[in-house]
């Protein structure tokens, strides 16, 4: 769909159909009450016509005073029922703007857990942070009073028009001379407000991802003392978004004194023409009629004050719309998710002429053929950029080969459930990820329904229990943003309790001790080999003393594998390994007790 796809009330709603279906009966609800409050308000022009040409010439006659009364309670009961719809109108039109709005967010949200992980490799955080917050409440803002207002532009506009012609129709040609050019000023700038929203969209997504990298790198920030480079590099990015929200605004002001220019002069016509014809006693004209078609007019000035707002809204809901739909749009992991094959893993992992590269890119992967036996721990060692995390990601289907297949226990990949097959994976990666919420909530994490025993257990496991209990609140203690107040090994114990807890059959480990000192590391290869008994395991790793760990060590070159041995043999085979544990060895990167075999 192309962005003028999203124009117009059917537009923005179109990608949102199947939700505003569901609460169809409070928009209709709404629709209704609206097109009562305007009858009611037509009434009123009416009822003051008929009291100023045949009650007030009669109120010296007998009962014209009592006529009086009677019309002016009418007048009131038109404006007391026009009160209480109006109240219907406006929270019928708030709960579907809000329940709307509440369903798209949770989709989107829906959306973004199931897309694959090729679209974040490109796509922006900032950005889809101010598309689930600040898109969607353009919708909100567009259900909840912009469809009222266009609705009520059109059916008013349209409506006045047909009663000024039923009681004056020269008087009211007169007046709508002028509509011609209302609607040419507000196609005028609807087209350049859609493309100045459209360049503020932009801008907003922009700063947002900005603020969120500088406030995730603000050590490394202060650590280069670069406060007054971060600022003047913000100020410039909210000075574009400055600017374009400007744009957007002195559209709509320039916009709204025309057409409030336009409304006044009807106004005068009214007053200059129908007087006219008062005093020359031309045609039908009283000063009923002309009182009418003044409060009509008054009617009309609703539509024409709120048309630059309106416009501008409609503006910024099109290409809400827009953005939001891109994201649902797109192809997730539940389309790609076809196999159904559900069964124990025992652990056998195959690679049969895999290729990989990533969109736009050279191959990272070139035809690796090997095989990992049920409970066997395989390395996989390399230069940076020989595509070992690209290797381990192609397993839980993070990514598909570009050729070959992968087969686990003999049944390939994509035959397996994907959630299924990622829930028998367990990862413990360089950089564990710790959610902001307790600690008890962090090791459940891939087993919420796990008891406080089985967490405390695979925490005694991860020798992570004592530090937990001899904090203050123990298990439930709060943990900050990103693990903030935690150690690197107390991050990474954590995330070995977490894959404890979960149990699962396939191991995944990802250079997860690179970071720390040796001496934590040491402490750490101990716990991993608790964690990796029984399991088939695949470990990332840099360091000689970790790739000791494995049974076999995958080499990875240019992305070809170029041996599969076990560590004496590559020592013998391989002088691009010999010479990284040479290396390692000079300065002490391996440690004694690791030079002696497996803790």
């Amino acid at each position: 769909m192309n962005s003028s796809s999203y124009r117009g009330i059917n537009g923005i709603i179109s990608p949102f159909r199947h939700i505003v279906a569901r609460y169809k009966s409070a928009l209709g609800l709404a629709v209704f009450s609206m097109i009562l409050v305007d009858v009611f308000a037509y009434a009123l022009p009416g009822l003051i016509k008929y009291v100023t040409d045949t009650v007030y010439p009669e109120i010296q006659n007998q009962g014209a005073l009592e006529s009086l009364f009677v019309f002016g309670g009418l007048i009131l009961a038109v404006a007391v029922l026009r009160g209480f719809t109006a109240h219907v109108m406006i929270r019928s039109y708030w709960y579907v703007g809000e329940t709307v709005v509440h369903d798209i967010r949770n989709e989107l949200f829906e959306k973004l857990q199931h897309l694959q992980a090729p679209f974040y490799d490109t796509a922006r955080t900032g950005d889809l942070m101010s598309r689930v917050s600040n898109d969607v409440q353009m919708i909100r803002n567009f259900f909840a009073y912009g469809i009222e207002h266009r609705l009520r532009i059109v059916l008013i506009s349209s409506t006045v028009l047909v009663l000024m012609l039923v009681q004056n129709w020269r008087l009211a040609l007169m007046v709508y001379l002028f509509i011609p050019l209302v609607f040419f000023m507000v196609i005028y700038f609807s087209k350049k407000m859609g493309a100045a929203v459209g360049r503020k969209h932009h801008r907003t997504g922009t700063l947002s991802s900005f603020v969120q990298e500088n406030l995730r790198g603000i050590r490394i920030i202060k650590a280069f003392a670069a406060e007054s480079r971060q600022i003047v590099q913000f100020d410039g990015e909210n000075s574009q978004l400055r600017d374009a929200g400007m744009e957007v605004s002195d559209l709509q002001a320039k916009m709204n004194p025309l057409l409030i220019l336009t409304n006044t002069i009807g106004s005068l016509v009214i007053l200059f023409y129908g007087g006219y014809q008062i005093i020359q006693g031309q045609g039908n004209m009283t000063l009923g009629t002309l009182l009418g078609f003044i409060t009509y007019l008054s009617i009309m000035g609703f539509p024409v004050f709120i048309l630059a707002f309106n416009t501008s809204l409609m503006s910024l809901a099109s290409g809400a719309s827009r953005r939001i739909h891109e994201i649902l749009a797109k192809p997730d992991q539940r389309k790609a998710n076809t196999g159904h094959h559900r069964s124990e893993i025992q652990g056998r992992l195959e690679f049969q002429n895999v290729s990989f590269s990533y969109p736009e890119s050279e191959t990272i992967l070139d035809g690796l053929n090997f095989c990992i036996k049920p409970g066997e721990r395989v390395a996989v060692f390399g230069l940076t950029g020989s595509g070992k995390s690209s290797l381990i990601s192609l397993i839980p289907r993070f990514y598909e080969p570009m050729e070959g297949s992968i087969l686990l226990d003999g049944t390939p990949l994509p035959e397996w459930e994907l959630e299924f097959l990622r829930s028998r994976i367990g990862m413990v990666l360089q950089e564990s990820f710790i959610f902001s919420t307790s600690i008890q909530e962090n090791i459940a994490y891939g087993k919420p329904e796990a008891s406080i025993q089985e967490i405390q257990d695979a925490a005694r496991a991860a020798r992570i229990h004592d530090f937990i209990e001899s904090l203050p609140e123990g298990y439930n203690s709060q943990i900050g943003e990103f693990g903030v107040g935690l150690s690197g090994g107390q991050r990474q114990r954590i995330a070995i309790a977490r894959a404890l807890l979960k149990d699962p059959q396939l191991l995944i480990l990802d250079d997860c001790t690179s970071s720390l000192d040796s001496k934590t590391e040491r402490e750490i290869q101990q716990e991993l080999q608790q964690l990796m008994k029984g399991r088939t395991t695949l470990i990332i790793a840099q360091r000689i003393s970790t790739l000791r760990l494995a049974d076999r060590i995958i080499l990875l070159h240019d992305g070809k594998l170029h041996h599969m041995e076990p560590h004496d043999r590559l020592l013998e085979k391989s002088p691009l390994y010999r010479s990284v544990y040479e290396s390692q060895m000079m300065y002490g990167s391996i440690g004694e007790d690791s030079l002696t075999g497996r803790s």
